[in-house]
């Protein structure tokens, strides 16, 4: 019985690898946004805004390249790689006041993945937990004459289980997902899942991933149901010399019918993967639909000390000014 379930889960894995499924994703993030969903466009936003400030400075390139706990936002075929606990927090600087927190952790239970997303071996299962939320504050409210009445508070929150597992050169993972807004006292609620597979090729420095983030029925207020900003990725991620990597993502926004593009790389001055010191300059650019060419670019560092990563990211944003993230992530 046990060999018969290990035969059914890899003969999915050995599916979901195929060249094809790959094409078929492309075909379907690339192709015109004509017919592809007659739905009104999304709401909860909050689930857009990057997590992670590594990802966040090479403009949210991470499908191929996301590891560790922070890969449960990017592609939660990337918590494979994960051989240890590691924890991150991460804080970010938004719009008009707003604050965008994140906090996760994760554990190999039994014999971790002992890789990296380029697909070196190792079968363990991998759990991770996140707590994503967004705090606008105290907003005052007014009249449809302007007159002022009290203030009102807004908030959007999610929580997350990932799973992920490494079978050779390929990662699975998903993630389900319990997402809360509220404004002036509202409150809607509703869930997700996230599902990811990353491959890494043999031979070449080269891992491509895809991913399906925000699967779900939507948020449903009182008599409302808001669409998630349900999406479809692609990426690939290559090493042309060592400490040097690019990134390229696209992602297919289905109920919002349009495509973003991102492109990212990361430079290790010293240091790397296994090292216990280092530090990186990282920098991104990304467009699609409505993009301003203030908030085209992206650009952050970070230092590598003791089993720590310290990253920071920035972009700017025209006359809105610019988002600001901070990342701790420590393994243990």
């Amino acid at each position: 019985m046990k060999n018969h379930k290990k035969d059914w889960v890899n003969e999915i894995v050995f599916i979901l690898s195929r060249p094809y499924i790959f094409a078929l994703v492309l075909a379907f993030i690339f192709i015109p946004s004509t017919q592809i969903s007659h739905a009104l466009e999304s709401g909860a936003e909050f689930l857009r805004i990057d997590t992670d400030a590594r990802a966040g400075a090479m403009s949210s390139a991470g499908a191929a390249s996301a590891t560790g706990i922070s890969a449960i936002t990017y592609n939660p075929a990337g918590l494979a790689s994960m051989t240890r606990g590691e924890a991150a927090l991460s804080h970010s600087a938004w719009y008009l006041g707003s604050a965008h927190d994140f906090i996760g952790v994760g554990m190999a239970l039994g014999n971790g993945a002992g890789g990296s997303g380029l697909g070196a071996g190792g079968s363990g299962l991998v759990i991770g937990v996140s707590f994503t939320r967004l705090s606008s504050g105290r907003m005052e409210g007014r009249t449809v004459t302007r007159s002022a009445v009290g203030g009102y508070s807004a908030y959007d929150q999610a929580a997350g289980l990932a799973l992920a597992k490494q079978y050779g050169i390929y990662s699975v993972g998903g993630a389900v997902k319990y997402i809360e807004s509220s404004i002036a006292g509202v409150k809607g609620a509703g869930y997700a899942v996230d599902m990811g597979l990353q491959r890494g090729l043999r031979g070449v420095p080269v891992s491509v991933g895809v991913a399906v983030q925000n699967l779900g029925p939507g948020i449903k207020y009182i008599s409302q149901r808001d669409q998630l900003p349900l999406s479809v990725s692609a990426g690939i991620m290559f090493m042309p010399v060592q400490g040097f990597m690019l990134n390229f993502d696209a992602r297919r926004y289905v109920y919002d019918k349009y495509t973003a593009f991102s492109l990212g790389t990361e430079y290790a001055l010293f240091g790397g993967p296994g090292t216990m010191s280092g530090l990186s300059l990282r920098g991104g650019v990304n467009g699609g639909t409505g993009q301003s060419a203030a908030g085209a670019f992206s650009a952050g560092a970070g230092i590598k000390f003791m089993n720590a990563d310290l990253d920071y990211a920035m972009s700017p944003e025209g006359k809105l000014g610019s988002t600001q993230r901070i990342t701790l992530k420590k393994k243990f």
